[in-house]
């Protein structure tokens, strides 16, 4: 008989260590991270999820299952052991053979375990449902059931920064980043992103049924048009109507080497430009003007961005283009070199 309770003894150890285990197992694991694992079709991640979609049903039946168990060990061990061994017993054993190490083991391994004894809890979920099933009806009501807890800005900023100073992760620096790039990026006030717009390189024209009036220029270095577009020496020259409202963007370095070097007998200057978007918002970000850039399908299939000029028209107004955005994107991440004048080619500079 005694050969018999010690059978028991064993058993209920290896079931109190389970239940000490599977608790810290399955819930010291993030919902967050079990959905990722499952939306890269991990089968452990899913079944352990199926146990986090009850939550407090799961815990219940673990807590009930561990109680249950433990109580039982307490009796059957005071049936064969008395005094100083009964404590010696309970104290030492049970706390190192049942909680000790199933909860450092299962902690290091936890979906895996966890996945491979589910079978063991819903057994368990279907024994002690008439108990368990209302304890976590009722905590369903009070609490609610399990979010998944989502990361904040500010959090990811720091997340991504430990990956990138942890010698065991897979993201690079540059990677890292490039993330750090673009997850600040919306939050950049327009006054700070862009240059100031040169008085210059605002040229007023008129207007007929909103197209702009572009007077006749000449192939020739000395035409005044030419050299009106060139002195700013800026990318974009900002195309105003009568009122002073900008309508256009011109790109003077394709729109002068086109004439200079004939590309065609009549070069047609508004395939040179394009409708900015215009912000008169002095505390706009920048994040609420980028939805409004224009991605379209180009050459070999390639994605290409139309429409990437911000202009934030306003006392000191400045002017964004997809270039600026793109560099600060690449900021800590390519080398840095002093800018060169790039309107148009250095021959032609010299003439004008």
């Amino acid at each position: 008989m005694e050969i018999i309770i010690w059978i028991a003894i064993v058993l209920c150890l290896i079931q109190s260590g389970m239940f000490s285990g599977l608790n810290l197992a399955i819930f010291s694991l993030s919902k967050l991270e079990l959905e990722v694992e499952a939306k890269k079709k991990n089968v452990k991640a899913l079944k352990v999820l199926k146990y986090r979609s009850n939550s407090n049903f799961t815990l219940v039946t673990i807590l009930w299952g561990n109680v249950a168990v433990n109580v039982l060990l307490a009796l059957l061990a005071d049936s064969v052991l008395a005094g100083i061994s009964a404590f010696i017993f309970s104290t030492v054993i049970i706390t190192f053979f049942a909680e000790i190490i199933p909860q450092a083991y299962f902690s290091r391994h936890a979906i895996q375990v966890a996945a491979i004894l589910s079978p063991v809890l819903r057994f368990y979920q279907f024994i002690l449902f008439p108990i368990a099933r209302p304890v976590a009806f009722v905590l369903d009501k009070w609490l609610g059931g399990e979010g998944i807890r989502v990361f904040k800005e500010r959090d990811m900023h720091h997340l991504i920064k430990l990956h990138i100073e942890s010698a065991d992760s897979d993201i690079a620096k540059m990677e890292g980043k490039g993330a750090l790039n673009f997850l600040a990026i919306d939050d950049v006030l327009l006054s700070d992103e862009g240059e100031a717009v040169a008085p210059d390189s605002i040229i007023k024209l008129d207007f007929v049924e909103n197209s702009p009036v572009f007077p006749q220029v000449s192939s020739s270095i000395d035409d005044a048009f030419l050299k009106q577009i060139y002195q700013p020496r800026k990318k974009w020259i900002i195309i105003t109507d009568s009122k002073d409202v900008p309508k256009l963007v011109l790109r003077a370095k394709d729109y002068i080497a086109a004439v200079l070097f004939k590309e065609s007998e009549n070069v047609d200057p508004l395939r040179f430009c394009q409708k900015p978007i215009v912000a008169l918002d002095s505390n706009q970000r920048l994040g609420k003007y980028l939805p409004e850039f224009k991605v379209s399908s180009g050459k070999s299939g390639k994605e290409v961005i139309e429409n990437d000029v911000i202009l934030f028209w306003t006392e000191n107004p400045r002017i964004i283009s997809g270039g600026d955005i793109l560099g600060r994107l690449f900021r800590g991440i390519g080398n840095s070199i002093s800018s060169a004048d790039e309107t148009v080619p250095h021959s032609v500079q010299k003439s004008l």
